[in-house]
């Protein structure tokens, strides 16, 4: 798997890096909203195992994450540590909880 080098290419890449069977009987919507040079606005839904991905603000999210779309490649390339993004203000997330588990459902890219 090559590693995504702008946004949308990450989102793109979601669904295959799923872990289906982690994500089986869990439900959630995640809401992004990047900023800057190649952000955008994106649902993440997981729902028994599958996820989607969707352009805009869809439906009402459990969890809110703003930053802006070279902290949050980064952070997923594993250039920044999401802890330090999160501390430093980089990242903002509504509901910790609820990232948490949506990170461990996906194989990481780095």
């Amino acid at each position: 798997m090559s590693l995504p080098s702008n946004i949308q290419e990450l989102f793109q890449g979601l669904p295959a890096r799923l872990k289906a069977a982690d994500a089986a009987g869990k439900s959630s919507v995640f809401h992004f909203e990047l900023t800057g040079d190649g952000g955008g606005l994106y649902t993440v839904s997981v729902v028994d195992g599958v996820c989607k991905v969707e352009t805009g603000l869809n439906g009402e999210a459990k969890c809110k994450v703003t930053a802006t779309a070279s902290d949050y490649l980064d952070i997923e390339l594993g250039k920044l540590r999401p802890e330090m993004a999160f501390m430093m203000g980089k990242i903002k997330i509504t509901n910790l909880p609820e990232m948490m588990t949506f990170m461990q459902l996906f194989t990481k890219l780095a």
